[in-house]
């Protein structure tokens, strides 16, 4: 566990006089170079601090591979992010400014396995997801909930065990013992993200795949989309439109001739059949499938036929019969909801909660003083049954 792991409200284990030790030289014995040439960042750091904060500097300044020079070298982590992480580990207020510096940011706090850092990086980038940058996150967040990511992770913490000798001490800030704590709470937000990214696409499918980022998605990332029985587009002619897009500028990025060849080999067939043509008009699928050239001539010809409901015999069909039939089924919409990842809903929950809680108080001092009100008083019979229904009410509360 990473020191800004501790829940909110907890004291922090380190003293106060470390927080000045950021960004400082002041007994500073190694430096970091981050980044590739030319845009290596230099940060000087504190060999004790940082391995008593995370168990992943722990290994590599302390560990029994640790390089003991003066210099440690980091190339696959930006700059600013890994401010941002040294940030987090001295105790200091980590902001982000943007989706790339949060993105960046959750890859560096993904590979030291500070959950709390992941953490902050999630909610913000669930807060501002919009149509421009939901297609960002997304590609970017599936690579982090998949089983090889979290198994690389494991096993790289677990070739590292602590040093000999290790201990808490003054400077102790808790780190937890067991990194599978911190994969799991990783695990869990990253997947929760990525729920919440798919969720927004199915609800705003057209703004979505109508915007310039779904040409840079990877056929995986584009393919788990298309395939959505909830991507609840306007038409699949949307669809069809995105995909004739994506494989244009991926034949470019690929150098390859924008033939109808080329083109339907970098879509492949789950691609190329994830539009449900027979969902669409005969107009629709003249002036857009047809006369793209994606689809062959017997294709087409299946594909009309069954548009215009004309007979065909199965033995005459170029597509097999599961695919016919998927391609006619109507997308369902989408019935799931976002999962509420915002820190503000969970401060409003608790203020509801301690509100019921005096209610509920204010209420039994007033069964209370009924209780205790003078014998010498008379009561009607109606009287009677108002202080034995709320009598009761006080003891089935």
């Amino acid at each position: 566990m990473c020191p800004n792991d501790n829940p909110a409200g907890r004291p922090p284990h380190l003293p106060k006089r470390l927080d000045s030790l950021f960004d400082s030289e002041a007994g500073s014995d190694v430096t970091f170079l981050v980044g590739p040439e030319p845009e290596t960042w230099r940060f000087p750091g504190h060999r004790n601090i940082l391995s008593e904060a995370n168990p992943v500097f722990r290994a590599m300044l302390q560990g029994p591979l640790a390089d003991s020079g003066p210099t440690v070298a980091i190339d696959d982590v930006d700059g600013k992010a890994f401010d941002l992480l040294l940030r987090f580990l001295y105790r200091e207020d980590v902001v982000l400014g943007s989706i790339p510096t949060a993105l960046a940011t959750l890859y560096a706090a993904s590979k030291y396995l500070c959950a709390g850092l992941v953490r902050t990086c999630v909610l913000y980038l669930n807060d501002n997801l919009n149509t421009q940058n939901v297609l960002q996150v997304y590609q970017h967040i599936r690579v982090y909930c998949s089983h090889h990511q979290t198994r690389d992770l494991g096993l790289w913490i677990a070739s590292a065990p602590p040093a000999p000798g290790d201990s808490s001490s003054s400077y102790s800030v808790g780190v937890d013992k067991d990194p599978n704590d911190n994969l799991d709470t990783m695990s869990c937000l990253c997947s929760s993200l990525l729920h919440n990214c798919l969720h927004f696409i199915d609800t705003k499918a057209d703004q979505v795949l109508a915007d310039e980022s779904v040409e840079d998605l990877t056929a995986d990332a584009l393919r788990d989309i298309a395939l959505r029985d909830s991507l609840a587009v306007s038409s699949e002619s949307v669809l069809f439109t995105a995909l004739e897009r994506w494989c244009n500028r991926e034949c470019k990025r690929g150098q390859l001739q924008l033939s109808a060849e080329s083109r339907r080999s970098v879509l492949g067939y789950d691609l190329l059949f994830s539009p449900r043509y027979l969902l669409m008009s005969p107009h629709q699928f003249l002036s857009g499938p047809m006369q793209s050239g994606l689809l062959d001539q017997a294709e087409t010809a299946t594909l009309m036929a069954h548009i215009l409901n004309a007979p065909t015999k199965p033995a005459a069909s170029s597509l097999p019969p599961e695919t016919i039939e998927r391609l006619r089924t109507p997308r369902r919409r989408p019935f799931s909801s976002p999962i509420n990842l915002s820190s503000t809903k969970c401060k409003r929950d608790k203020k509801d909660l301690k509100k019921s809680k005096a209610a509920k108080k204010q209420k039994k001092v007033k069964c209370k003083d009924d209780k205790v009100e003078s014998p010498n008083k008379k009561c009607s019979g109606s009287c009677f049954l108002e202080h034995l229904c709320r009598v009761l009410s006080c003891v089935f509360d």
